[in-house]
């Protein structure tokens, strides 16, 4: 590939999409604040790991950005040694990350002021996804931009859709985020109320993915079996989860709808947090509704016997 490109951010969805980059030949420029995702990097052959975002943009030709929040992102971009900063005429940065549709539409905005051209390309997909190239890639603003980066999209998703001006990609990643987030509460319930019941919650999981019935989803058929036996799923962070759905309702709250799943939904995101668990897998929400129960409700049920059973 004639075209450099360059990777800000190489955590979780970053580090093997800066892997199929190399192996596409782009010769990747990555940067991370993170030691560890510095480390793995290192070993990423062909790739070059650079000390600042400014050196990212100074050596590419397209670069792709994938951050935790909206205050990773401002900084990459107009910090003190972040990609403004490197002055690169004609650049064209990829906006993976997950933001509000305002922060996207003003930073396009701020960018162009740096003749930079801007795109925001969230990803829909998860580690696994990443790993196998199989992201889908939505793409918003400046349309007659989207050839250009497409041989580089081609090297980490299998496919990617142009659905707008600058905001419509960032408000269509957080409606989708906020519907998996609400079916995952949804199915974390009925899982817990599954053992209330008497229902074999193992037995309920195979009927549900065996019948492709209405109750089937992707959330349910990838993790409903590591939430009932309240193991890691591979899932996302539970943070990132919360900072999804508070930016998902900041937009709701401006429509004045009515929108009491999605609020709950929200609600339990931040109690989670503020429980403690927001390293932990967005599955993990498990714990919230145990501990409003006041019981255990997912892993191993309690030996009577000699009272063994995993701590709630």
């Amino acid at each position: 590939m004639a075209i450099r490109v360059g990777l800000i951010g190489i955590g979780i969805m970053g580090l093997p999409m800066a892997r199929n980059l190399a192996f596409g030949g782009a010769r990747p420029v990555l940067h991370d604040i993170d030691e560890t995702a510095r480390t793995h990097a290192a070993a990423i052959e062909g790739a070059e790991l650079v000390a600042s975002a400014a050196l990212v943009a100074e050596k590419s030709d397209i670069v792709l950005t994938c951050l935790s929040s909206e205050a990773a992102v401002r900084d990459v971009y107009l910090g003190t040694n972040g990609i403004a900063a490197a002055r690169r005429h004609g650049l064209i940065a990829c906006e993976c990350s997950t933001i509000s549709a305002e922060f996207a539409q003003a930073l396009s905005t701020t960018m162009a002021c740096h003749h930079v051209r801007l795109l925001e390309t969230p990803l829909i997909g998860r580690r696994a996804q990443a790993a196998a190239r199989e992201l889908y890639i939505l793409v918003a603003g400046d349309a007659e931009v989207l050839p250009e980066i497409e041989p580089v999209l081609a090297l980490v998703a299998r496919a990617w859709r142009y659905v707008g001006p600058s905001g419509t990609a960032s408000r269509i990643k957080l409606l989708q985020n906020g519907l998996g987030y609400a079916a995952g509460v949804a199915a974390t319930e009925i899982l817990g109320l599954c053992r209330d019941l008497g229902v074999d919650p193992g037995v309920f999981v195979d009927i549900v993915n065996e019948a492709g019935g209405i109750g089937g989803s992707t959330y349910f058929k990838e993790h409903a079996a590591d939430v009932v036996h309240a193991r890691e799923a591979g899932s996302g962070r539970l943070y990132i989860a919360a900072k999804d759905m508070h930016l998902l309702m900041a937009m709701a709250r401006a429509s004045r709808l009515p929108l009491p799943v999605l609020a709950e939904t929200e609600r339990i995101f931040g109690d989670a947090v503020h429980s403690g668990l927001a390293s932990e897998e967005y599955t993990a929400i498990w714990r919230i509704l145990e501990k409003r129960a006041g019981r255990q409700l997912f892993g191993a049920p309690p030996d009577k016997k000699n009272g063994r059973g995993r701590k709630t």
